[in-house]
């Protein structure tokens, strides 16, 4: 059987017309582009009213908590000047304030004080997206939704899973919500109470749409904020006169997520508003996707329906904070970047490079920019600073190291690098950043060169100045210097004039600092107390293999699921998320998981309620037998991890301890499992929803 790389570039090269056609019907089915869009000349949004707001909380004596109102709504908002109109969005809004702006509000909390979050859900019944009521629960009302504070350690009754969904009637399950939804408020249909206890350390969390069969279309309307969490180890780290690590009012969250944006109105919205696929493009039209025969355990249905998922979504236009292709403004001092690749599915090779004196816009890739020193990630502090820098003499040097990604055929890249600072949906870096000897008056270009999907890419889905015309093959037209689409220049950065005091830190004396035994691997222990590095050889530690798998549904689609070592199905590890649970663990349980990776694809997976530790990652040939000893985890892969990527080919072995938290309440078991029910899942989007997910269910 062909690969889908083999397919695309058997027909690039030998049959582009099956690329123009349905069939025998001439109905062309090339992929939507967006509007020509102008780059950098829109300033990148910050934290406030009129960029991303921060939520206002009111304060409850009896429990020690925020409280925050909050509501799901639709919008409009201008996402880029060169956009025909205001793009409509799903979102949160402060109900104190009644002022919805994309990724807001963000939640500020405080270690140890819990939040509370009342969701009231008021959006209306059409989504502004197509929906595929093929899906398992995706025929149910289109305004569903479920909030998921992902990477908060939760009750399950607060974690927002896909059956805990409810509509603007709800009351509760059965009653316009899901079997799950627990959490309801008496007397205020379509409102639903979340309890965050806040006992972990200090990191960028957020919250986003986790219902179920519409997740991915409600995140990439809009249904997506930040949850930064402070505690007095990071707050000592960036206060005082002097701060070791850039303090508040030097710090930049990057959100950064691709969409894209309609040229022509279609019964979906009008010009500027979200495009998102629903045609699945199998090898009989583009050859985006292979079609085949289904699986054991699916019945056939035919072709797929005429509003179909597809197994991932790559968008043309690099959003970051909301804003297309932005600019931000610095000054000759170090800054703090707190980083989330909120993308469906598209991974990002970062580096930075001094913007070309010769073609405006673009990078030069002879000049290196300032280094990044990454401290934390998803999991919080790491134990030690990763320094992306070149060294000269055996010594790091403020120059990043850019290691771009060596192409090979068929636009594939080697998942194990090298490579600079790589994030996979859902994951997170906390870093800084040295401009101090950058001159005012410069330029540099934030640089992507990530294939999609990864590490195998579709040269389609890659977008920069002077790529090749691919309408032939559905793709898009070469991308005109200064335009997008562009998926390789996400921002602009200027170095201003210097504003106040110099920065008494630079590269060289803030990495030392941080690697000394008092700096951050004393502040990883401080975080972290209570919660020693998890040892594979203890007592009572479980040892079992999981699979992550590709196979074929009902309608010849594509799907992904995960799996254990045994098979349910005759031609498949892979199990679908409502077959009976096989992750189930008492509380405290702590588990060894080889995950063996059978597709294509480098798969990030997120375990919601715990936080992992990565042990290494060996090749395999025979699923259940590794061919040689586990390679240690990449530097900034040390500490803890609630996202991880899992390579094809290989298989990666990961510590949990699986922790119920400590609540002021009683909380019920789930009608569905009888246990506290979480999931763990693909964080590419269309994954999870199609099928790549399975229960996590956790007895007393």
């Amino acid at each position: 059987m062909f690969t889908r790389r083999e397919f695309i570039k058997t027909t690039a090269l030998a049959c582009t017309g099956l690329a123009l056609f349905k069939g025998s019907e001439g109905t062309a089915w090339a992929f939507s582009q967006s509007p020509l869009l102008r780059k950098f000349i829109s300033p990148l949004p910050g934290l406030g009213a009129n960029g991303v707001p921060v939520a206002n909380p009111s304060k409850i004596a009896f429990l020690g908590a925020d409280f925050y109102r909050l509501a799901a709504v639709q919008y409009q908002q201008q996402m880029h000047p060169d956009l025909p109109n205001p793009t409509n969005l799903w979102g949160y809004v402060d109900r104190t304030t009644g002022n919805p702006r994309y990724l807001g509000p963000v939640i500020v909390a405080e270690r140890g004080r819990p939040v509370i979050v009342q969701m009231k859900n008021m959006l209306p019944a059409q989504h502004l997206l197509p929906v595929d009521t093929t899906l398992d629960g995706a025929n149910g009302p289109q305004n569903r939704i479920a909030v998921h504070l992902h990477g908060g350690l939760t009750p399950w009754t607060s974690d927002g899973g896909p059956f805990s969904w409810y509509t603007p009637t709800a009351t509760g399950p059965g009653n316009g919500g899901g079997v799950d939804f627990l959490n309801g408020v008496p007397g205020m249909p379509g409102v639903a109470q979340y309890f965050y206890p806040n006992d972990q350390s200090a990191r960028l969390v957020w919250y986003h749409d986790h219902a179920m069969g519409i997740t991915r279309l409600n995140a990439y309307a809009g249904l997506a904020s930040g949850y930064l969490l402070s505690d007095p180890v990071v707050d000592s780290l960036t206060s005082g006169n002097a701060p070791l690590v850039p303090p508040l009012a030097y710090t930049v969250p990057l959100i950064i997520q691709d969409k894209s944006f309609k040229a022509v109105a279609d019964q979906w919205g009008r010009p500027g508003d979200l495009w998102y696929p629903y045609q699945y493009e199998s090898n009989e039209t583009t050859g985006r996707w292979d079609l085949g025969t289904p699986s054991d355990g699916f019945p056939n249905l035919g072709p797929p329906p005429t509003v179909s998922c597809v197994p991932e979504f790559f968008a043309d236009t690099p959003l970051i904070n909301g804003e297309a292709y932005p600019v931000l403004q610095v000054e000759p001092r170090r800054y703090r970047f707190l980083l989330l690749n909120g993308s469906q599915a598209r991974f990002y090779n970062l580096s930075l490079f001094y913007e070309s004196q010769t073609s405006p816009k673009e990078p030069n890739f002879k000049n290196d920019g300032p280094a990044f020193i990454q401290i934390g990630n998803e999991g919080g502090l790491l134990p030690y600073p990763v320094a992306f820098a070149k060294k000269i003499n055996g010594t790091y040097v403020n120059k990043n190291s850019n290691q771009l990604l060596a192409y090979g055929e068929e636009d594939e890249v080697n998942p194990d690098g090298p490579y600079n600072l790589l994030l996979a949906p859902a994951e997170r870096a906390d870093l800084i950043i040295d401009f101090s000897n950058v001159p005012p008056g410069s330029k540099l270009i934030l640089y992507n060169d990530a294939p999609a999907p990864f590490p195998g890419g579709d040269t389609r889905n890659d977008y920069f100045t002077g790529d090749p015309d691919q309408t032939a093959i559905g793709g898009a037209p070469s991308t005109l210097p200064g335009f997008g689409p562009n998926t390789r220049t996400l921002m602009e950065i200027q170095v201003v004039a210097l504003k106040g005091s110099r920065d008494p830190w630079d590269f060289a004396s803030t990495y030392n600092a941080l690697s000394s035994s008092n700096g951050l691997p004393l502040a990883y222990k401080l975080s972290h107390p209570g919660e020693p590095d998890l040892d594979p050889n203890g007592p009572n530690v479980l040892h079992e293999n999981k699979t992550l798998n590709e196979d074929f549904d009902s309608y010849g689609r594509l799907i992904q699921r995960v799996g254990t070592g045994q098979m349910l199905y005759t031609d498949s590890y892979g199990r679908n998320y409502m077959d009976p649970a096989t992750e189930v663990y008492h509380n405290g349980q702590v588990v060894v998981w080889d995950v063996y990776n059978t597709t294509g694809d480098t798969h990030p997976m997120h375990i919601h309620l715990a936080n992992m530790q990565v042990l290494g990652k060996a090749p395999y040939t025979d699923v259940g037998v590794p061919d040689g000893p586990f390679a240690p985890p990449d530097p900034n892969y040390r500490g803890w991890k609630e996202t991880v990527r899992m390579n094809p080919g290989e298989v990666t072995r990961v510590i949990v301890k699986f922790t119920l938290p400590k609540v002021p309440f009683a909380v019920p078991p789930s009608p569905r499992t009888g246990g506290n029910e979480y999931v763990w899942h693909c964080h590419i989007l269309e994954h999870e929803e199609h099928d790549m997910m399975r229960p996590l269910v956790i007895l007393p």
